[in-house]
């Protein structure tokens, strides 16, 4: 009788702890609300909520594709960058071009696309590491913003892209709905469909997933495909929401994205990938920023704290996994 209690005692502990730990970000964006409406009585105003979603709308569009592109063990160091240049592209596209603004969405769509085919034809052709292959390309991105803009904001957008980050559908802003909609898509996509199941083969272990007949490198170019369609949207967003495009947009965003993705319970090393965890996650990257907003933290140290969160999310990271694995070890035991 002892001992089956113990056994009950043991599971619920294990059960608790599981719950807990595929669960955190959900759980630390909860704490971090209480705290916060506890601390400022102004978090939890409606136009503060609404500045938050829409705030996170981009880093969200991004962290999907950054979901999946670490869900296949891969790094992806150039979005940041790659964002920057879309935006000023769709801007110049928009203002100087008598496209429809239909094309011009086509277009940036099909150009980020290519930005990610690039970092995967490079990965793959000389087989280097993704980490090296998307820093390099990160500044080669970052040029080529420079040169379009020629360092220059670009304003004058038209009405239509305007909507994009500033217009809403009945009570809900434009924004937050396309970044509610890449996680429903994303979330089919790794849940619902063979590809989604083959993107978490791959990053469980390329080797095994070659030998059982899956096309790794295709599946890479299709992985940074999307990622960089995921970071065009954002572009297109995060330039709408601004009303200009600025050649410094998106840089850093990468660092945000990582953060967001890894407290979400997407880890590192790859072969697991939770889109909705990521959205949790870029809520808590947004929460913290607007709560140091509203503590009228100084930029500098605001920096500080983002680099805070992305050394505490790898770290959860790692432990959490340790954890996890202990526990179990203690079941078979």
């Amino acid at each position: 009788m002892e001992k089956e209690k113990n056994l009950k005692t043991r599971h619920l502990k294990q059960s608790s702890i599981e719950l807990l730990m595929n669960n955190k970000a959900l759980f630390i964006l909860l704490v971090l609300v209480i705290l916060a409406s506890i601390l400022l009585p102004k978090f939890l105003l409606p136009q503060n909520v609404l500045n938050i979603l829409k705030q996170m709308a981009a880093a969200t569009i991004m962290g999907m594709g950054y979901s999946m592109v670490l869900g296949s063990g891969h790094m992806d160091l150039s979005v940041g960058y790659l964002l920057g240049m879309l935006g000023i592209i769709a801007a110049k596209l928009d203002t100087q071009t008598s496209l429809p603004f239909g094309l011009v969405v086509v277009l940036v769509l099909l150009i980020g696309a290519a930005g990610g085919m690039a970092n995967a034809f490079f990965i793959s052709t000389f087989t280097l590491p993704a980490f090296v292959v998307t820093l390099a390309m990160g500044q080669v991105f970052k040029g080529i913003n420079y040169v379009v803009s020629n360092t220059s904001a670009i304003s004058g957008l038209c009405d239509s892209f305007a909507f994009i980050g500033q217009g809403s559908l009945g009570p809900i802003p434009a924004p937050v709905f396309l970044a509610v909609t890449a996680t429903l898509l994303v979330s089919v996509a790794v849940y619902r469909t063979a590809f989604g199941r083959h993107i978490l083969a791959v990053g469980a272990n390329s080797e095994a997933a070659r030998a059982s007949g899956l096309n790794v490198k295709q599946i890479r170019y299709l992985v940074y495909c999307l990622m960089g369609s995921c970071a065009a949207a954002a572009a297109l967003v995060l330039t709408s929401r601004a009303a200009s495009a600025q050649p410094q947009s998106g840089q850093g965003m990468e660092m945000d994205a990582i953060a967001a993705v890894v407290i979400g319970g997407t880890p590192l090393g790859g072969g697991h990938c939770k889109p909705e965890g990521t959205f949790f996650g870029c809520l808590i990257v947004g929460l913290i920023n607007n709560i140091l907003n509203l503590l009228s933290v100084n930029s500098n140290w605001q920096l500080v704290a983002k680099g805070a969160i992305i050394l505490f999310a790898i770290i959860l990271d790692s432990q959490s996994e340790k954890l996890l694995e202990r526990q179990r070890l203690k079941e078979l035991n």
